[in-house]
């Protein structure tokens, strides 16, 4: 009986935060929209208000974030902030917590959904097609842009959302544009938000929450050099040691 509750509970627990979701976005999104048409940086109006409205629906959740090795994020500069991919809410979660201002690397089909896409565009997110090979340059063209005005870009290496939970291979393209840039990459670590919101779920789950940040790793020496396959391979596995140790 009390389990059946509970489980009740949940589900009504749920409908409300969805439901609160959406009516904040268009609201927040219509408040917002008058700011942005006059400021000189929209995307830094839009990133403000999604981060105010992540907050909140966070604490709707529940669920108890606590933040590790936030001092190595560099205060300054284009920065590349590498996560890996636990769950649905990671973008939330993100942000929500992040230290720094960043745009999304997101699937192009994000950006095709009535008013939600026009949102994405208009705060500078940058799409990515599935074929990655077909807009390989031009995506790394926008990221180093958005890197070149000292801004940063979040980006999951996994390419994906884990199936388990656990950290999966990361795509060698991934870091592409750290290479073509010499941008700062910043390992980070979430855990507890898979969890959260498991998959083919959509209850929401009051869980614990951390994020750890690594130690920065510069991509400054192949700055006008051609990376090799085995530069490749070795900053990429770099790149997911540090991830795993943060998660361990």
């Amino acid at each position: 009986m009390y389990k059946q509750f509970m489980i009740i509970i949940k589900i009504l627990h749920t409908v409300l935060f969805y439901i609160i979701a959406v009516a904040s976005f268009f609201m927040g999104t219509a408040i917002t929209l008058p700011f942005a048409l006059f400021a000189r940086e929209k995307h830094r109006v839009f990133h403000f208000s999604a981060r105010v409205w992540a907050k909140m629906l966070m604490f709707l959740t529940g669920s108890r974030v606590t933040i590790e090795g936030i001092d190595l994020v560099p205060k300054h500069g284009g920065i590349i902030l590498a996560s890996n991919h636990q769950g649905a809410l990671d973008i939330l979660i993100h942000l929500a917590y992040m230290p720094r201002e960043f745009r999304f690397v997101a699937k192009s089909e994000l950006f095709k959904i009535p008013i939600f896409g026009w949102y994405m565009k208009v705060a500078g997110y940058v799409p990515i097609e599935r074929d990655v090979s077909a807009s390989a340059h031009r995506t790394i063209g926008s990221i180093a842009d958005v890197l070149g005005k000292d801004d940063g870009i979040l980006i999951f290496p996994e390419g994906t959302r884990s199936k388990s939970g656990e950290l999966g291979p990361f795509k060698r393209g991934s870091l592409m544009a750290a290479f073509s840039s010499g941008a700062t990459v910043v390992p980070v670590a979430i855990s507890g938000s898979y969890q959260m919101m498991p998959k083919k779920t959509f209850l929401i789950n009051a869980v614990p929450i951390k994020i750890s940040f690594g130690q920065p790793i510069s991509f400054k020496e192949y700055v006008g050099k051609k990376p090799t396959k085995d530069d490749y391979e070795n900053e990429l596995k770099k790149l997911r040691e540090a991830i795993e140790k943060l998660l361990s």
